[in-house]
């Protein structure tokens, strides 16, 4: 092989190993671009899950109030229709 031709050789695995170098940082930086979509995603979605568990709590809190309101309806009831025994004699 003459010394051109050795050099052309050279030349050719240099130029195939660059495209290789360059195909690397291309699928790096995709994949950079990609996390960083992931973690805007990720930081919205704990966003998200945070406004619904403070949802949730209120709802929570607001049942229980919403069941003790019905407790206390029940003995207010409960009061009446012994009052209205009582007056009509019906005692049980």
């Amino acid at each position: 092989m003459t010394g051109q031709a050795k050099l052309d050789a050279a030349i050719g695995r240099f130029e195939e190993a660059l495209a290789q170098v360059e195909a690397s940082f291309a699928r790096l930086a995709a994949l950079r671009s990609a996390g960083s979509s992931l973690e805007a995603e990720n930081a919205e979605l704990k966003e998200r899950l945070a406004a619904l568990e403070a949802e949730v709590a209120t709802l929570r809190q607001r049942a229980t109030e919403m069941a003790d309101i019905g407790r206390q309806a029940l003995v207010r009831i409960d009061k009446a229709m012994e009052r209205v025994r009582a007056v009509l004699g019906d005692e049980r």
